[in-house]
């Protein structure tokens, strides 16, 4: 029996037994049945190792067509959400059902506000001073 557990292995096994049944003749009458359920597990064995290969390939090509098609979705999807904004506007909540993000004014978050340049209120450039700051002539 092969110790690693590849197809080619074990076929190469069975075909070596086989093989060796061949040039032993006197074996050969003791061992017909056996050697007849043999033959048809190598058969079998390399019909279905065929078949799974054709199925790995037909995997493969099924695959590819499907990621063209979800390609292709895609594409059309980008359109018709495309077409959708152009006909109800940018700005129109009805795009959520299309789960396209409307055009929204933006908010100020809470807890920060606009700072200036760094002056604080009263020294700004428009400020008026108080009378005690202005000098003595």
């Amino acid at each position: 029996m092969p110790k690693g557990n590849a197809f080619s292995d074990f076929i190469d096994d069975l075909l070596g037994l086989r093989e060796a049944v061949q040039r032993n003749p006197d074996v050969q009458p003791s061992i017909q049945e056996e050697l007849a359920t043999l033959d048809q597990s190598l058969t079998e064995v390399q019909t279905e190792r065929a078949r799974q290969e054709e199925l790995t390939a037909q995997r493969q090509e099924s695959t590819q067509k499907l990621k063209a098609a979800v390609a292709r979705g895609k594409d059309a999807a980008i359109r018709v959400r495309s077409v959708v904004r152009g006909k109800i506007g940018p700005r129109s909540e009805r795009l959520v059902h299309f789960d396209v993000s409307p055009l929204r004014k933006r908010t100020r978050t809470a807890g920060k506000a606009k700072k200036g340049s760094g002056e604080t209120a009263g020294t700004g450039a428009g400020a008026a001073a108080s009378p005690s700051d202005k000098p003595v002539v």
